[in-house]
């Protein structure tokens, strides 16, 4: 089992060809199932591993409907509805290129504790939402699911998640980097992490810290280090549609990998496979009862 602990979200998209400041715009609007915990979990499941998602929603109609999506989608949840709370959104603006811009609103998902954090014993790895650590009302769950993994030898995955919080909470997120096995960022979080601008220099130095890190390089595939010599893996060219999601589809399909082969090289090879595929369509998350074993 591969335990995901972070937010679960209700993603609104909106694609849209231009802006008309003040005025009306044409567009085409649509509401998914997502978050980084909610997405990552759904491709575990879709890339044939055994998917368990930690999280929190509103006590809404909102929160029903994820937590049913991401059983449609395999995932098994220990999800609480907070009474009171609303279940968080976000607005998903997708412009002509695929390139996505995002305004959060997190609701419920600030309320996650490390009294959430259960049913996790069992599992064979465990990813964090860099999102659960940064923000305060949440970090406690963060730390706590860390140490009780290393505590019963279930390896770490973390992904930085967002350069807009990490240029507040670099030093912060480098400490909580102690005993975590893999390393998910992409090319603007890696450089800012290590001050490098060349892949080959930031996986090299993010080495201190973790000793699996995958560079992910968007159109251009990812990077890791693999038995200390540099591998670059590299993407299909695809036409892109739709971006959301992609580093999560990443890090599920190659959770799944690594489980079922123990392989990294192999795992980065197949993650970036189903990557690549998912910039090709609308939403972050496969579509329920799909596969990614391809």
């Amino acid at each position: 089992m591969i335990t995901v602990i972070g937010d679960i979200m209700l993603d609104i998209l909106v694609q849209q060809n231009l802006v008309n400041y003040a005025t009306d715009a044409e567009g085409d609007i649509d509401i998914r199932a997502g978050g980084q915990g909610g997405n990552v979990a759904a491709w575990v499941a879709a890339c044939g591993g055994q998917s368990h998602l930690i999280g929190k929603v509103g006590d809404d109609a909102f929160g029903v409907y994820l937590i049913e999506e991401a059983g449609k989608r395999g995932v098994t949840c220990s999800v609480t509805p907070h009474p009171g709370k609303k279940t968080g959104r976000i607005l998903v603006m997708v412009d002509r290129s695929g390139e996505r811009s995002m305004i959060v609103d997190r609701g419920a998902n600030l309320s996650l504790s490390g009294a959430d954090i259960r049913g996790f014993e069992e599992s064979r790895l465990l990813y964090i939402s860099g999102y659960t650590f940064y923000i305060e009302e949440t970090r406690e769950a963060a730390l706590y699911a860390k140490s009780e993994a290393r505590k019963r030898g279930i390896p770490v995955a973390v992904d930085p998640s967002s350069l807009y919080h990490l240029r507040s909470e670099k030093e912060s997120l480098l400490s909580f980097l102690e005993g975590v096995t893999f390393l998910f960022p992409n090319y603007e979080e890696g450089k800012f992490l290590t001050g490098e601008e060349e892949p080959a220099k930031i996986i090299a130095s993010l080495r201190q810290w973790v000793p699996h890190p995958v560079l992910k390089l968007g159109e251009r595939g990812c990077v890791l280090s693999v038995d200390g010599t540099l591998v670059h893996v590299p993407a299909s060219s695809v036409e892109p549609v739709d971006s959301t999601g992609a580093g999560d589809a990443f890090a599920g399909a190659f959770l799944a990998e690594y489980r079922r082969t123990n392989d990294v090289r192999r795992a980065a090879q197949y993650a970036t496979r189903v990557a690549s595929r998912v910039v090709e369509r609308i939403g972050g998350q496969p579509e329920p009862g799909g596969s990614e074993r391809k």
